[in-house]
């Protein structure tokens, strides 16, 4: 990974530089942990307390669900589940910052493109977070041309959010294969920023998830919004309206 700055030298943050330091490390220490176990067993499906989508649908959002899984998204619905409470269906963390951990969102339907190859924004590595979202028009365009009339929103998802979808994706595709790990190995163990800050003040630290290793569980930490590093990228989740 190469790690940079945007308007200030990356050596004006101490702290931050650290903080990197120690990432690098720790994925030393870890890049042969691939085969470790995971304490504890994950729970499969017969003892899973989520479902890929739990509330009602019309036949219309149906049928736009269903279109939308052809044409490569995943589906699911947030209930509000907090990245901490997860655990109890599974989810590992090797980081979980204490003032994300408790974090939540309203229900919604939501989506995201599955390939890891469709995953992010295009060209959204090596770019300020300030920039990145300026490629959120763009992205909203394409599904309106795509889903005409369909009312989609396309945005930056909540840490709980990413966590619970994340969590009943590697379930879901655990049934019929190999559990897939959004920011894992097949995605290369990069990080999406999401939408929460440390706090309401200027410039305050802003949340990042991925990095989702088999054994020592998912990255949810808080990083500086001006911080630009090459696999932090950003990921959008498609918002589907409920009619």
């Amino acid at each position: 990974m190469v790690f940079q700055r945007g308007k200030e030298a990356l050596s004006s943050y101490p702290d931050l530089v650290e903080k990197l330091a120690d990432l690098q490390a720790e994925f030393k220490v870890r890049s042969g942990l691939s085969d470790v176990p995971l304490r504890g067993k994950l729970p499969q499906e017969s003892d899973s307390k989520l479902e890929a989508i739990t509330i009602p649908l019309s036949p219309e959002t149906q049928r736009l669900v269903e279109q939308m899984r052809t044409d490569g998204y995943a589906v699911y619905d947030t209930t509000g589940r907090t990245p901490a409470s997860l655990k109890s269906d599974g989810m590992r963390y090797w980081v979980l910052n204490d003032k994300l951990a408790e974090r939540t969102a309203p229900q919604k339907l939501v989506a995201f493109k599955k390939a890891p190859s469709e995953f992010f924004l295009p060209g959204s590595e090596d770019m300020l977070h300030d920039e990145q979202v300026m490629l959120i028009p763009n992205a909203q365009a394409q599904l309106d041309s795509e889903y005409p009339g369909k009312g989609l929103l396309a945005r930056e998802g909540k840490i709980s959010e990413w966590t619970e979808v994340a969590l009943k994706h590697f379930k879901e595709t655990s049934k019929t294969g190999r559990g897939v790990r959004i920011l894992g190995s097949d995605y290369g163990y990069k990080w999406t920023w999401a939408d929460d800050y440390e706090s309401d003040e200027r410039g305050a630290d802003r949340a990042i998830f991925g990095d989702w290793y088999d054994a020592s569980g998912a990255f949810v930490e808080l990083w500086s919004p001006d911080l630009v590093v090459s696999d932090l990228r950003l990921a959008l989740l498609v918002e589907i309206p409920l009619k």
